[in-house]
């Protein structure tokens, strides 16, 4: 099994296009991260749209705590139930 690491994404929506592009030219049967997703909310559905799409597995840091751990109604409301349920 080929694995692809992510970790520390941060939000960067533009490399992790590009990594994912690069695992799969690769034949990357696993993509798993290694923590640290979230950065400032601002482009979190659209990081979390391509991790759910390639199916990543994986851990989250102490960047995605908010959001991993029993999160408030206020990051439910603000992120929705789909980027909670990636997080969670």
């Amino acid at each position: 099994m080929k694995l692809g690491i992510l970790a520390d994404i941060h939000e960067h929506v533009e490399y992790l296009s590009k990594s994912l592009a690069t695992f799969s030219e690769q034949g990357v049967d696993q993509v798993v991260v290694l923590g640290d997703v979230f950065e400032l909310g601002e482009r979190l559905r659209e990081t979390i749209a391509l991790l759910d799409e390639s199916g990543t597995i994986g851990v989250w840091g102490n960047h995605d705590f908010g959001l991993c751990t029993d999160p408030s109604e206020e990051m439910l409301r603000k992120y929705g139930a789909r980027v909670v349920s990636v997080m969670g």
